[in-house]
């Protein structure tokens, strides 16, 4: 009769005693001493160092082209821009504090198309929109 089976059997701690040193024995598998990655390719690691080595080259070609690009295209071209509107903001600032001087004989008449309302808005005297700006916007009442 086999007695380890027997012993094995008797109580469950053994059991796991044996199980444990059946798992942890001291033979190492081979494979486990290989390397994961086999053997390494000197060929194709040149080929990779070359390709990055292109890359990084061509990169800062590239960087070095927009870099210029940046500065002597779009920035003289933002700044001519930015030349413009303020000139043409300076003008219509001056045109709108002309306008606030204007007496109100002196404005077009509102015709009957011209500040219509189906029913008074619910804010202020109910005439004005939300965006009303009595340095632009006039609603003259006159009858000519």
């Amino acid at each position: 009769m086999n007695t380890s089976r027997l012993i094995r059997l008797t109580t469950p701690t053994q059991g796991l005693l044996f199980r444990s040193l059946r798992f942890n024995s001291t033979k190492v598998n081979p494979n486990l001493m290989k390397s994961a990655f086999g053997e390494p390719d000197l060929a194709a690691a040149k080929k990779f160092r070359e390709s990055l080595q292109a890359t990084e080259s061509h990169a800062s070609s590239t960087t070095n082209l927009w870099f210029k690009i940046s500065m002597f295209v779009a920035l003289p071209t933002i700044l001519l821009t930015a030349y413009h509107v303020y000139n043409v903001e300076v003008e219509h600032a001056k045109h709108r504090e002309h306008l606030k001087h204007v007496p109100d004989e002196d404005w077009p008449r509102d015709y009957e198309f011209m500040n219509m309302r189906q029913k008074p808005f619910f804010w202020g005297d109910g005439d004005k929109s939300l965006f009303w700006n009595p340095v632009v916007n006039r609603h003259i009442t006159r009858d000519d």
